[in-house]
């Protein structure tokens, strides 16, 4: 049982800030190019958290993670993920910015908490305060100056740690952020497993746009353009709230979706009924108003293991031709299995056309539903011990709103993940509504 919130004032003290660079130079005057796709996320960030237990060491006072252990692994993981030490760079011939590989390293924040571990789950909604845990950085307005990642380490009274890690999105997805962090644990391990570096050289080069794109793309909104800070101008106010969803509950919400049982011959995805049924509750919320289109965001693949961060993932759009608060949510799953139309290469053109007069943002333009069910979030591990919670969320969104679909806490007697976390980013003024439609029409 959740307990009440508490004031927030003294959750995180004793904070101090420095910077890690790689233990090895990448060279003089290298930069890394920016896609259509990279630029369309400049204004979001992606936020990770990870709570790690003490359990099995002798004392409360004995941390799972010294942080002379995390800067020791930092200092090493960041030679061959160097492109995450850059800094933006406006380019003096275009308004395309690039990445210049100055090795200027990350930001590490170290904090402690008088809570234990237990005790900051316990809390009511207890991820709406992640911003003490996972360290508030955006770029700029002093660009060369603001790093593209940060990491935050929180020790708590029972010896316990949370990782927060704060990633600017044009550097990479979800799934990259993941795998650098799986990495990282990698060489806190003394497992030096290095990714293989791709090429900087014409990989990511952007494209010449069509003069006439066929279709404008709607998975994106025109904003701005903000200049040199990368901030989301927004006169409303986002709300988290998290449910975990096991896999008893999931196997009845997908009968109920579908009337009839799962299939037990192979693994099954929840990401579409979720979907449905979140989508069609928003849509009662808000009485059907701008919710007959929405974006879906996944990756094309989820196997980024040895490979550098890029943003890999699919921009698609899905209309419903009817009433979403009130149709079958089976019909709803079926739009989504079939009339995807994927928006990458017209994303791609719009913002190569647009880029010196317009900036753009892509969650929450439309009501965004993300799919990590995939993203291997539980495989960042310290002493060889899963995280007992770990999370994402995104920041700089829209009014519309973001739905995220993670893997549940991981079952630690056969390491099973059990069932999905949703993480619902909403205007404020909804998460109650919302919270009430699922309890009432799901059981949720």
């Amino acid at each position: 049982m959740a307990v009440p919130r508490v004031e927030e004032e003294n959750l995180v003290f004793d904070i101090k800030i420095s910077s890690v660079v790689p233990g090895k130079i990448t060279g003089e005057n290298k930069t890394h190019e920016l896609k259509g796709i990279d630029l369309a996320m400049k204004l979001h960030y992606l936020k990770g958290l990870y709570f790690f237990t003490n359990n099995g060491l002798s004392s409360s006072t004995i941390s799972v993670l010294s942080i002379h252990e995390a800067k020791k692994s930092m200092f090493d993981c960041l030679i061959p993920y160097f492109m995450a030490c850059g800094r933006i760079r406006m380019s003096e011939t275009s308004d395309r910015p690039t990445i210049k590989l100055n090795d200027a390293g990350v930001r590490v924040v170290e904090a402690k908490s008088s809570k234990t571990v237990d005790e900051w789950l316990a809390m009511e909604d207890f991820l709406s305060l992640q911003d003490h845990l996972v360290y508030n950085h955006v770029l700029g307005p002093d660009l060369p100056f603001s790093p593209l990642v940060c990491l935050q380490f929180t020790w708590f009274r029972c010896g316990g740690v949370s990782v927060g890690l704060s990633w600017a999105h044009i550097l990479g997805d979800a799934f990259s952020a993941s795998e650098f962090m799986n990495t990282f644990s990698q060489y806190i391990q003394n497992n030096h497993q290095q990714p293989k570096t791709i090429s900087l050289q014409n990989t990511h080069q952007p494209t010449h746009p069509h003069p006439n794109p066929t279709r404008q793309p709607i998975s994106v909104k025109r904003v701005g353009p903000v200049g040199n800070h990368w901030v989301l101008p927004a006169n409303y106010k986002i709300g988290i709230h998290s449910l975990h969803l096991p896999l008893k509950q999931l196997h009845q919400l997908h009968s109920k979706v579908y009337g009839s049982k799962i299939n037990d011959n192979g693994p099954t995805k929840y990401f579409e009924v979720i979907t449905a049924i979140i989508w069609r509750s928003i849509a009662k919320i808000r009485k059907d108003k701008e919710t007959d289109i929405v974006t879906i965001c996944r990756s094309k693949t989820s196997q980024r293991q040895q490979m550098m961060p890029y943003n890999g993932q699919v921009l698609s759009t899905v209309g419903a031709n009817c009433s979403v608060s009130s149709v079958d949510p089976s019909l709803l799953v079926k739009f989504i299995a079939e009339n995807l139309v994927e928006e990458n290469e017209m994303v791609e053109e719009l913002v190569n056309k647009e880029l010196s007069t317009s900036d753009f943002i892509v969650y929450g333009r439309n009501l965004t539903f993300v799919d990590m069910e995939e993203a291997d979030i539980y495989n960042f591990k310290l002493k060889g011990k899963c995280p007992v919670f770990a999370s994402y969320t995104v920041g700089g969104i829209g009014d519309k709103g973001v739905v995220m679909v993670l893997p549940g806490p991981r079952d630690g007697k056969d390491g099973e993940d059990d069932g999905k976390v949703i993480v619902l980013l909403l205007p404020e003024d909804e998460i109650e509504c919302l919270k009430s439609e699922l309890k009432n029409e799901w059981c949720i």
